[in-house]
This record gives structure tokens, C-alpha cells and sequence, in this order.
């Protein structure tokens, strides 16, 4: 070690120290935190990257709705005649439901008649109808629907999410002599 100082004067030496400790508090002070900084860039330029690609992919969905909205809906339901059904006639009423159905592309799963409701002399009918298909073509279906004289009310409706579509089981009350 004195060799080493003998050789290297002692003012060089200093310069030397200063000059390391220098480089070492512009590495501390300047280049780290840059790199920390940038590092919190990219993250938030990923994250507004992502938020532009899923508006990008939503845009044509917004559209469709948008242009649904602006579309003008009636806005008076037809006016129905107040007849009721005869009690051999239930097979009248179900092909005419599922002549509905058909004209907005649903699929008739099952439709059935309420059997103690037909004994009774209640003066109407329960029915319950299963659809699948689409929900704005189920929309349509309830217009058309409410058209039909005989139909006293709906009394549920429940909407089921299965896979690529939707199951829709109505519950209605038909007028009957």
C-alpha cells in the first residue's frame, strides 16, 4: 500500500476519490430515478393502450345501439278486439303462437296449456310458453304477441342466458268461454 502511495501523489489521489464519488452520486441521483421514471411510463402507455384497443373493439357495439335508439319505435300498441276462446280452440291459439314465433326467427321449445285452469270455468286460460333466440327479435315476439284478442295479460317473463343465445319462458293468461 505505501508503494502504491509512493508512486501516486496524494493530491491525485483526492481527485480520483472526488471524481468516483461523483460518477457514483450521478449514477444515484440522476440515472436511477430516470430509469424508475421511464419504467412508470411504459406501464402507463400500456395501460392506455389497452383502454384504446377495447374502445376500438367496442366501437362497432356502441353503433349498433346508438343506431337502435335513434330508431323510432311505436309508440301505441294495436288495438285488440275482446273476444274469447272457445274450448275446443286451444289448438287454434298455439299455431298461431307458433306462426309468431317463427316470423321473428325464435324457436318454439314447448308450449303448454294450464290443464286445471281448462276444468275450471275461471274465464281465462293459463299458458306457458319456452322460446330461445334472439332478445330483440323477443322484443318483436311481445309486440306481435299483444295483438292477439285473446290475451289477457302476461304474467312472467323470465330470460335465461344459455350458450350463444337466450331461453325466454312466458307465462300468459288467455280470455276463455
Amino acid at each position: 500500500m505505501k508503494k502504491i502511495l509512493s508512486i501516486l501523489p496524494t493530491q491525485s489521489l483526492i481527485y480520483c476519490f472526488i471524481c468516483g464519488a461523483g460518477i457514483i452520486a450521478f449514477i444515484f441521483l440522476i440515472i436511477i430515478p430516470s430509469q424508475k421514471t421511464s419504467a412508470e411510463l411504459d406501464r402507463d402507455i400500456e395501460k392506455i393502450n389497452d383502454r384504446i384497443e377495447e374502445q376500438r373493439i367496442l366501437r362497432p357495439v356502441f353503433d349498433n345501439l346508438l343506431k337502435r335508439a335513434k330508431k323510432e319505435d311505436p309508440t301505441d300498441l294495436p288495438a285488440t278486439q275482446e273476444l274469447k276462446l272457445a274450448r275446443g280452440d286451444i289448438n287454434e291459439i298455439t299455431d298461431l303462437l307458433r306462426e309468431i314465433a317463427r316470423r321473428h326467427d325464435l324457436e318454439m321449445k314447448d308450449i303448454r296449456a294450464d290443464v286445471t285452469a281448462l276444468m275450471e270455468k275461471s274465464g281465462n286460460m293459463l299458458m306457458r310458453i319456452d322460446l330461445t333466440g334472439d332478445f330483440m327479435q323477443f322484443r318483436d315476439f311481445l309486440m306481435d304477441l299483444s295483438t292477439i284478442y285473446l290475451l289477457e295479460q302476461i304474467e312472467e317473463i323470465k330470460i335465461s342466458a344459455i350458450e350463444g343465445t337466450r331461453e325466454f319462458n312466458l307465462r300468459i293468461r288467455m280470455a276463455q268461454k
